[in-house]
């Protein structure tokens, strides 16, 4: 039946032209991965417990640098016409290979009764965490798998918060507002390191209750995005809050030095914060603020897998490693030893999981999160949009624009963009 799928239904946005791309190792299902250290670790043994059993080409995990060096990498393979049998990737990433004929179209291996998931089965995952692998550009049909995920989460020094008499974290915006208020008028300095990340401003969007994407376009002129540019730049203005050096984690320095009491990133950042706090002591995590506590929402971060469209027996391999690095138990040790989060809702349920929730109750704060995140958009030009993002939010943190002009020139590019795209497509 594999074989079957593979044929017939495989391959970008046409499986009738799907090209056939040579393995690069026909003796081997090359993984493409960027992971380091101990994740790099398990990695590989969780590949060898599934080699043990596997009757097809084993898996080999191969480093092969970050997120930039893979997807240049892949698209220098896909024109030589030899692909690994999976690599990680990016929705945005996955739209280009698509595009090019070069992934497995999953959706039909995830509904095969022989090889694919049970309903009882899909329906355990959460639902953004795999419609984050759809993608509207290509019929909305499923390119990637899960792989490792996180949300935005708030990380609350509360050695800073209580010594300014502040006895709980804020949950909503105005909230955290007077926080920073109160924690500059104590400590003479400012309350919050801001990172200028999409995801982040984002994050904060949904948080709002607001829409990036309606009917395929991609909107920033909607009253939740205003006010997510008036909110910083009034944190701004007031020197509550302090640009991070872009692409540092100084704000993480920071925090462990007790100069800041809030700090906004994904809940994979976890481990850094343990490490910079020297221990459980002295702070936690909470989800971000939001305009109704009563109906929260956050943003999902995480690379995927792509399969790649070779022979049979890769694609086989592949996606019997892919459901096998997803199933519960596995889900629950790869999130143990690396701080992504599990993504199964049974997971819930596993003693090694409610173990670690017992030892610190904030280590379950972002798997709670979990069933408000969001997805950002899987869409062509969606990195180019990304940095349109940062530039409007770094215009009014810096003063250069009013948060009514940044929304309008970021819609201006946007549309721009899209044009240019919808030309060329």
């Amino acid at each position: 039946m594999l074989a079957t799928i593979i044929a017939t239904g495989c391959g970008g946005p046409s499986a009738d032209d799907a090209p056939r791309f040579k393995p690069i190792d026909p003796e081997v299902a090359g993984f493409w991965d960027r992971q380091t250290t101990e994740n790099a670790a398990l990695l590989k043994a969780i590949a060898d417990e599934f080699n043990a059993n596997n009757d097809g080409p084993p898996i080999k995990v191969i480093q092969s640098g970050n997120y930039a060096d893979i997807y240049t990498k892949t698209i220098a393979a896909i024109k030589a016409k030899t692909l690994p049998a999976m690599a990680v990737a990016y929705g945005n990433m996955t739209v280009e290979y698509a595009k090019l004929n070069a992934v497995v179209d999953l959706g039909e291996l995830m509904n095969d009764p022989e090889v694919g998931f049970t309903q009882e089965e899909l329906d355990d995952f959460y639902p953004a965490v795999l419609e984050q692998n759809r993608y509207p550009d290509l019929d909305n049909r499923v390119f990637s798998f899960p792989y490792t995920k996180a949300v935005l989460v708030m990380y609350c020094n509360t050695d800073v918060t209580s010594a300014a008499g502040l006895e709980r974290p804020p949950e909503t915006w105005d909230d955290f507002l007077k926080q920073c208020r109160v924690i500059k008028q104590h400590t003479g300095k400012a309350a919050f390191s801001f990172d200028v990340d999409a995801s982040t401003i984002n994050g904060m969007i949904f948080s709002r209750g607001g829409d990036i994407l309606k009917d395929g376009n991609i909107r920033y002129d909607t009253p939740e995005a205003l006010a997510t540019l008036e909110f910083l730049g009034k944190l701004f203005e007031e020197k509550l809050a302090y640009q991070n050096p872009p692409r540092t984690f100084s704000d993480q320095t920071a925090f462990g030095n007790d100069d800041i009491a809030f700090s906004i990133r994904p809940s994979s950042s976890r481990p850094y914060y343990e490490l910079v706090k020297e221990g459980l002591d002295g702070w936690l995590i909470s989800p971000i603020p939001q305009s109704d506590p009563a109906n929260p929402s956050t943003v999902l971060y995480g690379a995927n897998i792509s399969i790649f469209n070779t022979n049979p027996e890769q694609i086989q391999s592949a996606w019997a490693f892919t459901k096998f690095f997803t199933s519960v138990e596995m889900n629950v040790r790869w999130a143990l030893h690396t701080g992504y989060l599990p993504y199964r809702k049974s997971a819930v349920d596993h003693p090694e999981l409610q173990a670690y929730w017992a030892k610190w109750p904030y280590n379950r704060t972002a798997f709670d999160c979990l069933p408000s995140a969001r997805s950002e958009p899987n869409i062509q030009g969606w990195q180019e949009v990304r940095r349109y993002i940062e530039n409007a939010a770094t215009a009014v943190i810096t003063g250069l624009k009013t948060p009514d002009e940044a929304v309008a020139n970021l819609q201006r590019e946007i549309e721009v963009l899209q044009a240019r795209q919808a030309r060329i497509n």
